[in-house]
């Protein structure tokens, strides 16, 4: 086989592997977040598994069984009543906007025509419809209760027993090269575990922060927004930009002092968390450069909608890691090698 049909053969399968991986992204995306999912379960286990004399699958069913318990305990604490008034939220979002709107709007002589008004409710959208746009982004046809299981149960078997799925995938690829994608595989999951466990520290503090602030200037929605803040979070760069809104657009509902002393505390809060927090836990995640991390997000949101934004950022974090281990250190120990070097 020549050179010129290898390269043409090769050109080909890449195109139909790229083709069949966008068929199914759908699927992929599920399967990554479920790979998360197993990375959050994995780095609770670990410790436990050093100290408690029960088999792994034990400990793994244990962690998931409390996590489930604390999320079922948190929603009969408060987040069934917390859920009901999304959409209330929502809707005065939606009246307090309108409202700023004409309040400027007679400051300058400008009143709102219905017309209008029509408009500046339409651009915030009807929750019930927000979300059933969301639900769409776990899949074409399964809804958003069903891919949730899929991808707890995915997590929870990729948990019990991560070697054996690695393994699985290593054993396709030719023995000279199994040593050096196990390790590509061992260090791109530390450096997965590493970063999901510090953005579900920040996510916490900045919730905390957030609703401590509201609670203070007497925001009767401090709860809700609070978690809002803490789960969007969760999207670098974007996701404080995001959440500042509804903070903002409600707190200027109170007064204008209160909007003022607002915008100071969330500058504050996310600078300590720039600043302070993240370069605290900095050593236990990857670093990964602001630009290209935007990039990602913006293809991926323009790909695959929502869930492309949220799962971005880790999405860069392992496509990183393995570049870093299967191409760059060999090509750079290849040119300084034996006979290599100047």
């Amino acid at each position: 086989m020549t050179d010129v049909t290898r390269a043409l053969l090769i050109g080909i399968l890449a195109v139909a592997t790229l083709m069949l991986a966008w068929q199914l992204s759908a699927i992929l995306l599920l399967a990554f977040a479920g790979m998360l999912l197993a990375a959050l379960l994995d780095a609770a286990v670990r410790p436990l598994d050093r100290v408690l004399p029960l088999p792994r699958p034990l400990i793994v069913v244990l962690v998931t069984l409390l996590i489930a318990g604390l999320f079922i305990g948190g929603l009969s604490w408060g987040g069934f009543s917390l859920w009901q008034s999304v959409e209330e939220f929502w809707s005065m979002i939606s009246n307090r906007a309108t409202e700023l709107y004409e309040r400027f709007g007679e400051d300058l002589n400008n009143q709102l025509s219905s017309q209008n008004q029509t408009l500046m409710q339409d651009l915030l959208p009807n929750p019930a419809e927000l979300f059933s746009q969301a639900g769409s982004i776990f899949g074409l046809t399964l809804g958003v209760l069903g891919n949730i299981v899929i991808i707890g149960f995915l997590g929870l078997f990729f948990a019990i027993n991560p070697a054996g799925y690695r393994d699985s995938v290593l054993i396709l690829i030719p023995a000279r090269y199994r040593a050096r994608w196990k390790d590509a595989f061992d260090n791109t999951g530390e450096a997965l575990r590493g970063w999901l466990v510090t953005q579900l520290a920040v996510m916490v503090l900045i919730g905390l922060l957030v609703f401590t602030l509201l609670i203070l200037l007497g925001s009767p929605d401090a709860l809700l927004l609070g978690v809002l803040a803490g789960v969007l979070n969760f999207i670098p760069y974007l996701g404080p930009i995001i959440s500042a809104v509804p903070v903002l657009l409600t707190l200027a509902g109170q007064d204008m002092t209160a909007l003022w002393i607002g915008a100071l505390g969330l500058l504050l809060i996310q600078n300590i968390e720039g600043y302070v927090i993240t370069p605290l836990l900095q050593q236990r995640i990857i670093e990964l450069p602001p630009a290209w991390s935007l990039i990602t997000m913006a293809v991926m949101g323009v790909l695959f909608g929502p869930m492309g934004v949220a799962l971005a950022t880790p999405l860069f974090a392992v496509s990183r890691t393995l570049t870093q281990k299967l191409y760059i250190e060999p090509r750079d120990a290849g040119k300084t090698g034996p006979g290599n070097s100047p």
